[in-house]
């Protein structure tokens, strides 16, 4: 008979070898195989067909004054037809951060669709698109139109609504 003390480590062993064993894996549940593995343009999550959004061009207009939640307020002319760019004069300030001014005239559009592209200065780029009845303007490495130029780091996108051409 083996020691008291060797039967122990000899069961310890065991019992640490048993936790490392690998385990098998789960199958998985049984398929109806009737039912089609997948839909094509269907929503896994929900399974419904989904539609992609439809590339389209917008139009918006307005002329607005804005202030958010963290004290950033400005004013915005946006004019697009038919995603093109007709007028563009946006001015924000970021109290004890900074302002930033956007006027087009310093941009060339360089893209109409699936969204609108305007190239700046720089590596300066607006964004622009059509999201739910809104249009998001979007300001890309435009630190160069902020001043100071760290003022850009806390630049939101403006978010105008299409039907009232209210803005946020």
């Amino acid at each position: 008979m083996l020691p008291l003390r060797t039967r122990l480590i000899c069961l310890l062993a065991l019992g640490l070898a048993a936790c490392a064993t690998p385990q098998a894996p789960v199958a998985p549940a049984a398929r109806n195989p009737e039912a089609p593995a997948t839909v094509p343009g269907a929503s896994p999550e929900l399974g419904r067909p989904t539609k992609p959004m439809p590339i389209r061009t917008f139009s918006v207009r307005t002329d607005c004054s804005f202030r958010d939640e963290t004290g950033n307020f400005g004013d915005a002319q946006v004019d697009v037809d038919e995603s093109r760019v007709k007028a563009l004069k946006v001015n924000l300030t970021l109290p004890r951060r900074g302002q930033c001014h956007f006027d087009l005239a310093q941009f060339r559009q360089t893209r109409f669709l699936p969204s609108v592209e305007l190239a700046g200065p720089g590596k300066c780029r607006i964004h622009m698109w059509e999201q739910q009845g809104q249009i998001s303007v979007a300001f890309d490495g435009c630190h160069s139109m902020c001043s100071p130029a760290s003022a850009h780091d806390y630049v939101w996108p403006l978010l105008i609504d299409q039907a009232t051409g209210q803005c946020d």
